[in-house]
C-alpha cells in the first residue's frame, strides 16, 4: 500500500512538472518608440514593422495561453477524476 502511495504522488509529481515545462508563454517585450520627432520620422518604417511584430507576437502568445489554458484544464478533470478514483479505493479498503 505504501509503494500504491509513492507511485501515486511520483505520478502527480511529474504531471505538474510537465505543466510546468509546457508552460512556456512569453509576454512579448514592448518596442521602443522614440519621443523625438525627427527620429520618428526618420525611423517610421522601423518603427511600424516593430509595431506590426509586437501585435502579432500578442496574437501569438495569447493563443498560447489559450492552449495552455486548455491543457491544464484537461489535466484537470483527468486528476480530478483519479483522485475520486483513490478516495474509492481507500474508503473500501477501510471497509
Amino acid at each position: 500500500m505504501a509503494f500504491l502511495k509513492q507511485t501515486w504522488v511520483v505520478l502527480v509529481a511529474l504531471s505538474w512538472g510537465s505543466v510546468a515545462i509546457a508552460g512556456s508563454c512569453l509576454p512579448p517585450v514592448s518596442p521602443w518608440f522614440p519621443a523625438n520627432s525627427d527620429d520618428v520620422r526618420a525611423y517610421a518604417d522601423l518603427l511600424r514593422r516593430d509595431a506590426e511584430s509586437y501585435f502579432a507576437d500578442v496574437e501569438q502568445y495569447f493563443r498560447c495561453l489559450d492552449q495552455q489554458r486548455r491543457e491544464v484544464f484537461e489535466q484537470a478533470r483527468v486528476v480530478s477524476e483519479d483522485y475520486v478514483r483513490v478516495l474509492e479505493l481507500r474508503s473500501r479498503a477501510a471497509e
